[in-house]
């Protein structure tokens, strides 16, 4: 890895600061802070489980767990025992952290616990969880936990910029860490064990160690979202938290941008939860569900790489096709709001990638080469 790396993620950091300053300029409703914090909240979920899943191929339906485990320790740390909202927030992902390595220890000893018996089992983690966690009067009794209003520090800004902010730094932390594992020997020896465990060890590649590890910095980071998400959330119940809503949807995502590429995640999280958000009212709910549906069939049957490696390929005609249908609605005053309008966009940037080889180059063969990223 360059330096080059790290002062890309921190010029972003620094730009993304400044649209809450921006936005009360310019006068812009403050909904689109709270959109951009869930497009981070779910970039970062969706990074940390494939930091695990995509990297190593351990297919896990744990998320929840991890993540309701963070969610659950910042309500507990703030409500019940005083602990100051910003400090409780690491202590969400290395609690998660420990989770993931208790189960970690006990599972990857065992070689045949691989595939569904492994995913089966994470599912099986989450539910114990909840269980325990519905149970305890200390942490949640069944009666949910309140938070109320929280202070958090002024140079944050008004409560929707700090939820934005936070965010922010949450997501390009996960993403940031996630880009250097792919660049490291973890990262190496993650994908060999991905390609074929037995060989990677025969080759030396201290398997077990990985494993934990990658788990441990998977469940830290869904951890960690879990808890800023809790003040998202207000009034914290393990019937909200713990469901396999989370765990479907970092799959989906990821599977759709690319699970062998740290930008995979960051790609489908910004589309699925653009498209979901959008078509989300209860007159287009059907929409919503056609169309996330139909999305993970043909990913899974058809383009099992994830639009990434496609966006390579196709970059400049897809990303002028994006801005062409964008650009259309924009002046000719179609759609609602500036997000509908993206998501319309979006699909259309969709199809094109969705187009297989062979019939796009003979649509669109004239296009020419694109630049890859």
């Amino acid at each position: 890895m360059n330096w080059r790396a790290p002062l890309a993620f921190l010029a972003a950091g620094l730009l993304l600061w400044l649209l809450p300053w921006l936005r009360e300029r310019l006068d812009f409703p403050v909904f689109y802070l709270i959109f951009l914090y869930f497009i981070f909240f779910w970039i970062a979920q969706a990074s940390s489980w494939n930091m695990l899943s995509g990297y190593s191929g351990y297919f896990s339906f744990g998320q929840g767990a991890f993540y309701g485990v963070g969610v659950y320790t910042t309500a507990t740390l703030v409500d019940k025992l005083g602990v100051s909202f910003l400090a409780s927030l690491p202590v969400a992902g290395i609690i998660a952290a420990l989770l993931g390595l208790g189960v970690g220890f006990a599972v990857f000893r065992l070689r045949k616990l691989r595939g569904e018996l492994f995913a089966l089992l994470t599912l099986a983690v989450a539910l114990v969880v909840a269980a325990v966690v519905r149970n305890l009067d200390i942490i949640d009794g069944g009666y949910g936990v309140p938070l109320g209003q929280v202070p958090y520090p002024a140079f944050l800004g008004d409560y929707s910029a700090m939820l934005y902010r936070l965010g922010m730094i949450v997501a390009l932390l996960t993403v940031f860490v996630a880009y250097a594992i792919q660049h490291s020997r973890l990262g190496h020896g993650l994908f060999a064990i991905r390609d074929d465990e037995a060989v990677a060890e025969g080759l030396g590649v201290p398997t077990f160690r990985y494993k934990m590890t990658i788990l441990a910095i998977s469940c830290f980071f869904a951890g960690l979202s879990g808890g800023l998400h809790a003040l998202q959330i207000n009034y914290v119940a393990v019937e909200s938290v713990f469901n396999i809503r989370v765990a479907l949807f970092v799959i989906l995502m990821s599977i759709l941008g690319g699970r062998r590429h740290w930008l995979g995640p960051v790609l489908g999280a910004i589309i699925i939860y653009t498209l979901s958000d959008r078509f989300s009212s209860v007159q287009l709910e059907f929409l919503n569900q056609i169309i996330i549906g139909s999305l993970l069939i043909v990913m899974i049957l058809f383009v099992r790489e994830g639009i990434y490696s496609r966006l390579q390929r196709r970059l400049w005609f897809a990303l002028g096709l994006f801005a062409l249908v964008l650009l259309v609605q924009v002046f000719g005053g179609i759609g609602a709001r500036l997000i509908s309008q993206v998501a319309v966009a979006m699909l259309a940037l969709i199809a094109v990638l969705l187009v297989p080889e062979a019939l796009y180059q003979k649509l669109f063969g004239w296009v020419g080469r694109h630049a890859k990223v």
